[in-house]
């Protein structure tokens, strides 16, 4: 009788154990995806940046446009299609590049100036897959450069 006690207990633990696995493994995508975005924007605009302006994009969206420390260069952070992007604009050559995890979307960025030196992000992060969404709150503060509106 323990036996049996004891097996189905086991049974039910193990059933639980996966069918939460895909939300488990979703969880840990997106905590992944948020080291990697935070120690991005991070780096980037606390040690890189003279000057970060928030504004709007033609949809309205916010978006972060930074002065960099290096000569004529200006960066723009802006969300599209679920994805994070910089494009780079130096004299006249552009490059833009993704900077979130392709498997991640994201479907909100919010900038809010916090003070002279100090930007607020809030970011929702979703697996498409689970419909998993998390919801991150970050500051930075910009050691070489101040903000503006």
């Amino acid at each position: 009788m323990v036996m049996i006690i004891i097996s189905g207990a086991y049974c039910h633990a193990v059933q639980t154990v996966l069918k939460n696995w895909r939300k488990l493994l979703a969880d840990i995508e997106i905590a992944k995806a948020v080291r990697y975005t935070e120690s991005t924007l991070r780096r980037e605009l606390s040690y890189n940046t003279t000057q970060a302006k928030l504004a709007k994009d033609f949809n309205n969206s916010d978006q972060i446009i930074c002065r960099k420390t290096f000569p004529n260069v200006r960066a723009y952070w802006y969300l599209s299609n679920g994805m994070l992007y910089r494009k780079t604009l130096k004299d006249t050559t552009t490059g833009t590049n993704p900077y979130s995890n392709q498997d991640i979307r994201i479907t909100c960025f919010k900038t809010i100036m916090l003070g002279k030196e100090k930007i607020g992000i809030i970011m929702n992060l979703q697996d498409p897959e689970t419909g998993l969404e998390r919801r991150i709150a970050l500051s930075l503060l910009l050691s070489n450069g101040s903000v503006v509106q």
